[in-house]
């Protein structure tokens, strides 16, 4: 019996085969040449030495492809400017090699891990020098500042499919080639006020050196806010608008700004001297009075003998006060600061326990404050004002 046309046919293979063409199809711009990537070979003279971010571009390229070609040399050409790589090129060649990339080997790298099978070019056969042509190319590729990468962001999670999905900032970090913290912290810039959103793009300009001074103007360019994408997404965006403002006027610091961030809207507000200023606790309390303890090392310690009790002065609990003991003889300062009824109620001769030395018992911000005048110099003090205040 004859058997029919195409019974040992694959037809699950083909239709696979007619797919993943077709998928291919869809990667490759129309209308540019193609080759596979396996017959491009790097340029030897490429001054990018090492390929940042492949496997996240490699993502990118699988999903939606390459869409811009790379620019390509033919070996002959790339020989006769480069002689002392003819060696190199002409091995390559005869591996299958059909032209060398100019620019595009992130690209080419990314599209090798993708296992694409065609990637588009465009071939250039008169370059007057590689060089100067490969520093042109990366000085006059300039991208979106911050804000406007925000925008786009934000406007392409705001797209539907054909079935009405949205993407999420994971997928499109994903197709876009990039983190998800990078897409997240671009979008949470557009709820920065205007000036705000112009301190980032005024920070993104002195990085690419377009916002230096020109004689006259320095001053007023030494003036300008400038403000990094990471602290404006991560502090000031969560600010609310008045705040932002404030920020803007000098009324809020930065390291206000950072702790009110973390507080929710409504309980957002600028801090006033009272709340927790250190400083105001250590200079304007009635410490300002009392007697500064002698100095570590002092000559009056080392005759003593003993080192200084680092609580005394401070305030504590009513305690029996220091009595002469019968075992010893040796006499403990009272507490001067203990209440007159303690004392006086007092009739035992009980020596209070000595902490350790360094160890603090906080109860309040004042009477840390005490102590840490108890153990300091005046010279550690104001040396411990003046890291507070900054």
């Amino acid at each position: 019996m004859a058997q029919k046309p195409g019974l040992k046919r694959d037809l699950a293979a083909e239709r696979a085969a007619r797919k993943a063409a077709s998928q291919q199809a869809r990667l490759v711009p129309q209308g540019l040449p193609t080759v596979r990537p396996d017959q491009l070979m790097p340029s030897p003279e490429n001054g990018r030495k090492r390929l940042l971010k492949i496997d996240e571009l490699a993502d990118s390229l699988g999903s939606d492809g390459m869409n811009t070609a790379m620019t390509v040399i033919p070996p002959d050409v790339y020989v006769d400017i480069y002689p002392q790589h003819r060696d190199a090129v002409e091995a390559r060649v005869a591996e299958g090699v059909l032209f060398v990339v100019h620019h595009g080997h992130r690209r080419l790298a990314a599209a090798l891990k993708a296992g694409l099978s065609e990637v588009p070019i465009l071939v250039r056969r008169e370059v007057p020098s590689l060089r100067i042509a490969a520093i042109q190319e990366n000085l006059q590729r300039m991208g979106l500042n911050p804000i406007e990468e925000a925008v786009e962001f934000q406007e392409a999670l705001d797209e539907k499919d054909a079935d009405g999905k949205q993407l999420s900032q994971r997928e499109l970090a994903k197709r876009a080639g990039c983190s998800q913290t990078y897409v997240s912290h671009r979008v949470a810039l557009l709820r920065l006020i205007p000036a705000l959103q112009q301190a980032v793009v005024n920070h993104w300009l002195k990085e690419q050196q377009l916002l230096e001074p020109d004689g006259q103007h320095a001053e007023a360019a030494d003036s300008v806010l400038v403000t990094p994408v990471r602290e404006a997404a991560t502090v000031y965006a969560r600010l609310r608008p008045d705040l932002q403002e404030a920020f803007v006027r000098g009324e809020l610091t930065s390291a206000e700004a950072a702790v009110v961030s973390k507080l929710p809207a409504d309980q957002q507000a600028i801090p006033s001297l009272d709340d927790g200023d250190d400083c105001a606790a250590i200079t304007h309390h009635e410490s300002a009075n009392r007697q500064l303890p002698e100095p570590r090392g002092s000559d009056s310690t080392e005759r003593a003998g003993a080192e200084p009790n680092p609580s005394a002065g401070r305030e504590t609990s009513p305690k029996p006060p220091a009595a002469p003991s019968t075992a010893t003889g040796a006499v403990s300062k009272p507490n001067p600061r203990q209440s007159a009824t303690s004392l006086h109620n007092t009739s035992t001769a009980v020596t209070a326990p000595e902490e350790p030395r360094g160890v603090i018992v906080v109860r309040s911000v004042e009477e840390l404050a005490l102590s840490i005048i108890d153990l300091l110099t005046s010279d550690e003090i104001e040396s411990l004002k003046e890291r507070l205040s900054a």
